[in-house]
């Protein structure tokens, strides 16, 4: 008997027993599905990860930050004991550092971001006034961002060295605080929470989006979005610092070129800070860690709890295979006079055995085809879940999130050779048992 015939005549037992055949795959079934479901969150959040941060800017962005210098402790008590040093503003970054800094790396570093908060302001315009946040940046902070410059131009190099009144504002600030009209080359009335005014001049008009810029997901409307007032950076500072809440330059973020290997990059400029600026300070250093990395480090934890918990999964695996070795073992003692009947009739050892075997096989395969497709449409429907009560919270999270469902290709191909496999092992024994029948005495079976 050929593997196809006893393919066929396996799907053919099913069919005459669905109820028991259905009840027999159910472990195998329970058991991929869970492996699938669990391997497609783990790579759909991998997925998820991986697109948020493109969506950032991508995996070519480094962090820099100015930390405390931790010394070596001798003991407990002095550890205990030890204050971090209070930072002041020299101990921090300047503009014109950052600036020194891009020219040192010219090919290496594309845009060098820092950004100063300047809080909510009221900013009037020819058809009323709008709440926005007002933000100073430094060159490049659109590109950098990948926000796209609709009207006019960006804030320049030369805007934060001479500290220009000038802004770019959101086209939806356009839309209406200026009745739709192009803002550019207009003055805006800036009043501040504390009532203190200022003007500014408008230079360009950029395209808010608010998957990309933190919008709630339609939970405010369109009309009361606090969209954020780009300004020049050194604009910022100096009214923060007349304020009396500047805290320094502590932090920035590095586009690095895309032949450039942001590790190095990061390894170089952590060198340059400590030859160029903090040579001579004791107290603080800069530090800086990149995407890339990070990514890295997210997925391998992900892939360890992942692997984890589908092995813990995998166990029900085992109880399933069980539960067709004893079925196939009910279906050999139900088919005794068919057996004997074959082995009269001329049928080998190896045929009865192939045939009891191919029948376990076909059971766990089906099962396992069962437990993939149920497993991937659970991971769609937990993705989904999640999207949706990320877009009705309040966090602005469902827009800001890319949210990406992506089944596992390896564990999918992995879980159907698995449950061939449980198959074959588990189908082994009571195939021997059939195999191993005389003929006479399955004759005699009643």
């Amino acid at each position: 008997m050929n593997l196809v015939e006893n393919i066929r005549l396996a799907f053919e037992s099913l069919r005459v027993n669905r109820m028991r055949a259905f009840l027999t795959m159910l472990g195998i079934i329970i058991g991929i599905s869970a492996v699938i479901t669990i391997t497609t969150i783990g790579s759909s959040l991998q997925a998820t990860i991986a697109a948020t941060m493109r969506q950032m800017g991508g995996t070519n962005m480094l962090s820099a930050y100015v930390e405390a210098i931790t010394p070596e402790f001798s003991s407990t008590e002095e550890e205990e004991n030890w204050e971090y040093p209070e930072m002041r503003e020299e101990d921090g970054l300047t503009y014109q550092m950052l600036m020194e800094y891009k020219k040192a790396f010219e090919g290496r570093v594309d845009y060098v971001i820092a950004t100063e908060d300047l809080g909510n302001v009221t900013a009037s315009g020819d058809a009323g006034s709008a709440t926005v946040q007002m933000q100073g940046v430094t060159p490049g902070y659109l590109g950098a961002s990948k926000i796209s410059l609709i009207s006019g131009r960006e804030i320049s190099d030369q805007d934060n060295q001479k500290q220009k009144p000038v802004a770019v504002v959101s086209d939806l600030y356009a839309k209406y605080a200026w009745d739709g009209q192009n803002p550019v080359g207009k003055k805006i009335q800036v009043t501040s929470g504390d009532g203190t005014a200022s003007e500014l001049y408008v230079v360009g008009v950029y395209h808010y989006d608010a998957a990309r810029m933190g919008g709630l997901g339609g939970q405010i409307p369109e009309s009361d979005l606090e969209t954020p007032f780009l300004v020049p950076y050194t604009y910022a500072a100096a009214a923060s610092r007349a304020s009396g809440i500047y805290s320094g330059l502590s932090y920035f973020q590095i586009a690095t070129s895309e032949k450039e290997d942001p590790t190095a990059v990061k390894e170089d400029t952590m060198v340059y800070f400590a030859t160029n600026v903090y040579n001579t300070n004791e107290n603080f250093r800069l530090n800086c860690y990149d995407m890339d990395s990070e990514l890295g480090n997210m997925e391998s934890v992900l892939n360890v709890l992942t692997i984890a918990i589908s092995v813990i999964a995998a166990i029900s695996l085992i109880v399933g295979g069980v539960g067709v070795m004893n079925i196939m073992l009910v279906s050999v003692v139900e088919r005794t006079r068919e057996i004997g009947i074959r082995k009269a009739l001329g049928a080998k050892n190896r045929s009865i055995r192939r045939q009891f075997l191919m029948e376990a096989v076909v059971i766990c395969f089906t099962g396992g085809i069962i437990g993939i497709a149920s497993g991937i449409i659970n991971g769609f429907l937990l993705a989904r879940v999640a999207a949706t009560f990320l877009v009705n919270s309040q966090t602005g999270l469902g827009s800001f999130l890319r949210i990406t469902v992506a089944p596992s290709v390896p564990a999918i191909v992995i879980s159907a050779v698995f449950s061939v496999l449980i198959g074959m092992i588990f189908g082994y024994y009571p195939a021997k048992r059939a195999a191993a029948m005389q003929p006479v005495e399955a004759l005699r079976y009643e």
